[in-house]
């Protein structure tokens, strides 16, 4: 009967430990998106591309993430609020990932924000962004 509840306990542990990683993987990258908002807001595309992970850098050509940024800004301006519609933690081959779902109001307009993160120890680090917007479209 010892050896049953020892083996629960283990267990239990694990499962207590993995869940911690989620909610520090969910914790950091909330924090990544409010700093990308900072940079966002303040018109500082230039430190967002250069935080962000090789694998955004290598998504696309800088000059057209520099046109789509400005567009961005141009069209919808500053954040004004964002809050959470889902999120997605998950771990593969030691790599964690966190796709996070946001509902953003900008100055002009809103739109729904979906950022890939990877976790990086403490940090997460920007892996894809993609924002739907029928502002930032008709704009």
């Amino acid at each position: 009967m010892r050896a049953k509840f020892a083996v629960f306990l283990a267990c239990a542990a694990v499962i207590m430990t993995g869940c911690g990683g989620l909610i520090k993987a969910k914790a950091a990258s909330e924090a990544a998106i409010h700093h990308f908002h900072q940079l966002l807001s303040d018109g500082k595309f230039e430190d967002i591309w250069e935080e962000a992970s090789p694998k955004f850098r290598n998504a696309s050509k800088k000059e057209k993430y520099d046109e789509f940024m400005s567009a961005l800004q141009r069209k919808l301006g500053k954040v004004k609020s964002t809050s959470n519609v889902s999120w997605k933690v998950s771990t593969y081959n030691l790599t964690t990932t966190v796709l996070m779902t946001q509902k953003t109001v900008f100055e002009k307009g809103e739109g729904t924000e979906s950022f890939t993160f990877e976790i990086d120890g403490d940090k997460a680090v920007l892996v894809g962004y993609n924002v739907q917007s029928m502002d930032l479209i008709t704009k």
